[in-house]
């Protein structure tokens, strides 16, 4: 097209692109960081007899309370303990869980409840031991697209050993996680309180690790005893809780084992955002609401303002260019099924190293709306390769 400008000098890559420090949620845009609705499942298993663990009643309740207190905790990120005297920001989570049936199946609520004799338990030191896929693989269901949760017990012959400790424990990978000894604990009191109470284990302990476990699917790492590529996750003793030195102060990240986990970092964050943003495993477990047109959510680049995207970005309504604005764009950029571009006179929109989009299957957008006049026309300037693609039209008004 006449009105496109293509820039065939050398090829520089942007790579901010591929650094999750780009995506650390900007407290100043947050349209640019929208809430993300992480898709997932849970799945109970019982033993042949339908015991050892919640029956479907008690169950069904308790791991709502478990979603819903995680959810609870992901809105009310806390400052980080450690190190003593930081100045760590504390931004928002932006994303939360929907527990999700099959779409069409009438009363799925995407809690499962499931008779196995082999599965319902682990062993830590036997074939079935937590790390195992073999849940996954026989009942999984919505497979790489929900991120399914295993309820699972402890080997009930561990359990008659007055030796054996009984924890909550867990794992979380890629598509899938467990969550191991809720029901034990939660039938069995750990003592009782100053007011004579029971000191039970329930749906808000588990809620605590359900966070940690899904931060792994998420694609978080340990942060106390490795390098997890984050400066603001610092290496310490891993202490649960405080005590004698070197527990003089304990860790309340989410990725340590404490008995706080309620801390996100940025930088956590921005891997997280930067996961959702890319084709992939994150991406493919979230709500696809960045296909829904909604005019509400509109952006406007503000008259004679100079804006610079370095990161890839999912649009949820038009974008709008008003007069002598210039917009940069890196990174690929999508656009929801019926969006428009509108460029107002002067303004410019350069496209670098960007792939300008719809992200959605088997869909288009609208395209570049701009004045068509003999003075002060817009500019489109495509770089480094840039593409701009699935759009009905360039047209004019």
């Amino acid at each position: 097209m006449e009105d496109i400008i293509i820039d065939s000098s050398k090829k520089v890559v942007c790579k901010s692109c591929n650094l999750y420090q780009t995506y650390v949620p900007d407290t100043l845009h947050p349209e640019l960081t929208p809430e993300r609705v992480v898709r997932i499942n849970v799945h109970v298993i019982q033993d042949a007899k339908g015991k050892q663990n919640f029956s479907e009643d008690e169950g069904r309740l308790w791991v709502k309370q478990m979603v819903d207190n995680a959810n609870g905790r992901l809105s009310k990120n806390q400052k980080m303990n450690l190190p003593a005297g930081n100045t760590t920001a504390v931004l928002p989570v932006p994303y939360r869980y929907q527990i999700t049936g099959e779409p069409g199946s009438t009363g799925d609520d995407g809690i499962y409840f499931h008779r196995d004799d082999t599965l319902f338990s682990m062993n830590k030191k036997g074939k079935y031991n937590v790390y195992i896929p073999y849940q996954y693989e026989k009942y999984g269901i919505q497979k790489g697209h929900v991120i399914n949760i295993f309820l699972i017990e402890h080997d009930p012959d561990s359990l008659k050993s007055h030796t054996y400790r009984a924890t909550n424990d867990g794992i979380g990978t890629g598509p899938w996680a467990k969550i191991v000894g809720s029901y034990y604990l939660w039938k069995h009191p750990s003592g009782v309180n100053a007011q004579g109470d029971s000191i039970r284990f329930d749906f808000w302990n588990a809620a605590a690790l359900l966070n940690h476990e899904l931060g792994h699917c998420l694609g978080l790492s340990h942060t106390w005893n490795n390098n997890d590529g984050c400066d603001d996750t610092p290496l310490n003793p891993g202490c649960w809780n405080f005590g004698n030195p070197p527990c003089d102060h304990v860790s309340n990240n989410v990725m340590d084992y404490n008995a706080y986990q309620n801390s996100f970092t940025p930088c956590q964050l921005g891997k997280e955002c930067y996961n959702f943003s890319k084709d992939g495993t994150q991406r493919n477990m979230l709500v696809q609401d960045w296909c829904h047109y909604d005019s509400s959510r509109t952006i406007t680049i503000k008259a004679n303002d100079s804006v610079e995207w370095k990161k890839s970005i999912d649009l949820f309504g038009d974008l709008i260019l008003l007069r002598g604005s210039t917009l940069i764009m890196h990174c690929p950029v999508s656009m929801p099924p019926g969006s428009k571009i509108i460029l107002q006179g002067k303004s410019k929109l350069i496209l670098d190293d960007c792939q300008l989009t719809s992200r959605c299957p088997d869909s288009r957008w609208s395209g570049i709306i701009f004045p068509k006049r003999k003075k002060n026309q817009p500019i489109i300037i495509l770089k480094n390769g840039s593409t701009i693609e699935k759009a009905e039209h360039y047209s004019t008004q």
